[in-house]
Protein backbone atom coordinates (compact mmCIF):
# COMPACT_ATOMS: atom_id res chain seq x y z
CA UNK A 1 0.00 0.00 0.00
CA UNK A 2 2.68 2.28 0.75
CA UNK A 3 4.79 2.02 -2.35
CA UNK A 4 0.82 2.53 -4.76
CA UNK A 5 1.10 6.32 -2.27
CA UNK A 6 4.23 6.63 -3.05
CA UNK A 7 3.72 6.32 -6.98
CA UNK A 8 0.54 7.95 -6.93
CA UNK A 9 2.34 11.52 -5.40
CA UNK A 10 5.21 11.00 -7.38
CA UNK A 11 2.96 10.64 -10.51
CA UNK A 12 1.27 14.05 -9.20
CA UNK A 13 3.87 15.98 -9.01
CA UNK A 14 5.42 15.20 -12.09
CA UNK A 15 2.29 16.52 -13.78
CA UNK A 16 1.91 19.49 -11.92
CA UNK A 17 5.39 20.30 -12.79
CA UNK A 18 4.81 19.94 -16.77
CA UNK A 19 1.55 21.54 -16.50
CA UNK A 20 3.43 24.85 -14.91
CA UNK A 21 5.87 25.24 -17.46
CA UNK A 22 5.63 27.98 -19.33
CA UNK A 23 7.74 28.63 -22.85
CA UNK A 24 10.47 30.47 -23.81
CA UNK A 25 9.86 31.99 -27.04
CA UNK A 26 13.76 34.01 -27.29
CA UNK A 27 16.66 33.77 -25.29
CA UNK A 28 19.96 35.03 -26.74
CA UNK A 29 23.09 36.17 -25.01
CA UNK A 30 26.22 38.55 -26.06
CA UNK A 31 29.65 38.43 -25.27
CA UNK A 32 31.34 41.48 -24.39
CA UNK A 33 34.80 41.85 -25.48
CA UNK A 34 37.37 41.10 -22.47
CA UNK A 35 34.71 41.94 -20.13
CA UNK A 36 34.74 45.82 -21.24
CA UNK A 37 31.76 47.67 -21.91
CA UNK A 38 32.09 50.74 -23.54
CA UNK A 39 29.54 53.62 -23.26
CA UNK A 40 29.53 53.45 -27.27
CA UNK A 41 28.90 49.59 -27.75
CA UNK A 42 25.29 48.86 -28.52
CA UNK A 43 23.81 45.49 -27.69
CA UNK A 44 21.22 44.64 -30.35
CA UNK A 45 18.94 42.29 -29.94
CA UNK A 46 16.20 41.38 -32.71
CA UNK A 47 13.35 38.94 -32.46
CA UNK A 48 12.09 38.03 -35.82
CA UNK A 49 8.86 37.38 -37.16
CA UNK A 50 6.57 35.19 -34.76
CA UNK A 51 4.55 32.50 -35.89
CA UNK A 52 1.01 32.50 -35.69
CA UNK A 53 0.85 29.76 -32.55
CA UNK A 54 3.16 32.09 -30.83
CA UNK A 55 1.20 35.22 -30.39
CA UNK A 56 0.33 36.48 -27.17
CA UNK A 57 1.19 37.81 -23.96
CA UNK A 58 4.75 37.56 -22.67
CA UNK A 59 7.70 38.51 -19.90
CA UNK A 60 11.09 39.96 -20.79
CA UNK A 61 13.96 39.65 -18.68
CA UNK A 62 17.78 41.07 -18.93
CA UNK A 63 20.35 38.64 -18.38
CA UNK A 64 23.59 39.80 -16.61
CA UNK A 65 26.60 37.99 -16.39
CA UNK A 66 29.61 39.89 -14.55
CA UNK A 67 32.63 38.70 -13.01
CA UNK A 68 34.12 39.80 -9.66
CA UNK A 69 36.19 42.66 -11.58
CA UNK A 70 32.44 44.51 -11.90
CA UNK A 71 33.77 47.58 -9.57
CA UNK A 72 29.47 48.74 -8.78
CA UNK A 73 26.80 47.79 -6.51
CA UNK A 74 24.28 48.36 -9.24
CA UNK A 75 24.00 49.34 -12.81
CA UNK A 76 22.41 51.46 -15.07
CA UNK A 77 21.41 50.39 -18.42
CA UNK A 78 19.20 52.55 -20.84
CA UNK A 79 17.10 49.99 -23.63
CA UNK A 80 15.64 51.48 -26.98
CA UNK A 81 12.92 49.25 -28.12
CA UNK A 82 9.91 48.99 -30.35
CA UNK A 83 7.89 46.33 -28.26
CA UNK A 84 4.84 49.00 -28.29
CA UNK A 85 4.84 50.49 -31.96
CA UNK A 86 6.80 50.80 -34.38
CA UNK A 87 8.42 54.11 -32.76
CA UNK A 88 11.52 53.42 -30.97
CA UNK A 89 10.50 54.20 -27.51
CA UNK A 90 13.75 53.94 -24.17
CA UNK A 91 13.67 53.25 -20.60
CA UNK A 92 16.70 53.60 -18.06
CA UNK A 93 16.58 51.40 -15.28
CA UNK A 94 19.28 50.87 -12.11
CA UNK A 95 19.21 47.84 -10.69
CA UNK A 96 21.10 46.22 -7.76
CA UNK A 97 24.15 43.69 -8.56
CA UNK A 98 25.19 43.53 -5.18
CA UNK A 99 23.32 43.77 -1.46
CA UNK A 100 24.62 46.82 0.94
CA UNK A 101 27.26 44.04 2.35
CA UNK A 102 29.24 43.57 -1.27
CA UNK A 103 27.22 40.05 -1.25
CA UNK A 104 26.91 39.58 -5.61
CA UNK A 105 22.88 38.48 -6.19
CA UNK A 106 22.54 36.51 -8.74
CA UNK A 107 23.91 32.83 -9.25
CA UNK A 108 27.20 31.69 -10.30
CA UNK A 109 29.99 29.97 -8.76
CA UNK A 110 34.01 31.26 -8.72
CA UNK A 111 34.32 34.65 -10.01
CA UNK A 112 31.17 34.38 -12.71
CA UNK A 113 27.79 35.41 -11.76
CA UNK A 114 24.56 35.53 -13.54
CA UNK A 115 21.47 37.84 -13.17
CA UNK A 116 18.13 38.45 -14.38
CA UNK A 117 16.74 41.63 -14.37
CA UNK A 118 12.56 41.80 -14.78
CA UNK A 119 12.07 44.24 -17.24
CA UNK A 120 8.88 44.32 -19.03
CA UNK A 121 5.85 42.10 -18.20
CA UNK A 122 2.73 41.06 -20.09
CA UNK A 123 3.49 42.53 -22.94
CA UNK A 124 1.58 42.07 -26.19
CA UNK A 125 3.63 40.30 -29.25
CA UNK A 126 2.20 39.61 -32.91
CA UNK A 127 3.32 38.16 -35.68
CA UNK A 128 2.73 40.78 -38.67
CA UNK A 129 6.41 42.36 -37.31
CA UNK A 130 9.68 42.01 -35.89
CA UNK A 131 11.08 43.05 -32.02
CA UNK A 132 14.68 45.24 -31.67
CA UNK A 133 16.10 46.03 -28.00
CA UNK A 134 19.39 47.74 -27.72
CA UNK A 135 21.18 48.06 -24.70
CA UNK A 136 23.34 50.30 -23.67
CA UNK A 137 25.38 51.29 -19.94
CA UNK A 138 25.03 54.57 -18.31
CA UNK A 139 27.86 54.35 -16.11
CA UNK A 140 30.24 56.47 -16.16
CA UNK A 141 33.12 54.18 -16.69
CA UNK A 142 34.26 53.34 -19.74
CA UNK A 143 34.72 50.71 -20.34
CA UNK A 144 32.78 49.36 -17.94
CA UNK A 145 34.85 46.50 -16.45
CA UNK A 146 33.82 43.15 -15.15
CA UNK A 147 30.75 42.96 -17.69
CA UNK A 148 31.31 39.38 -19.78
CA UNK A 149 27.54 38.85 -21.30
CA UNK A 150 24.60 40.47 -21.83
CA UNK A 151 21.26 38.90 -22.74
CA UNK A 152 17.62 38.86 -23.13
CA UNK A 153 14.98 35.81 -22.73
CA UNK A 154 11.53 36.66 -23.90
CA UNK A 155 9.05 33.95 -21.85
CA UNK A 156 5.56 33.29 -20.48
CA UNK A 157 4.54 33.03 -17.07
CA UNK A 158 5.97 29.68 -15.16
CA UNK A 159 8.92 29.51 -17.23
Amino acid sequence: MKAKNKIFFLLTGLILLVSCKGEELYFQYQKVEKGDWYRDSVLTFTLDTLNANQIGEYNISLELTTSMLYPFSDIQLKIDHNLNDTIISSDTMRYRVADEHGKWLGKGVGSLRQLSIPYKSDIWLDSTRSYDLRVFHLIKADPLKGVEKVGVRVFKEGY
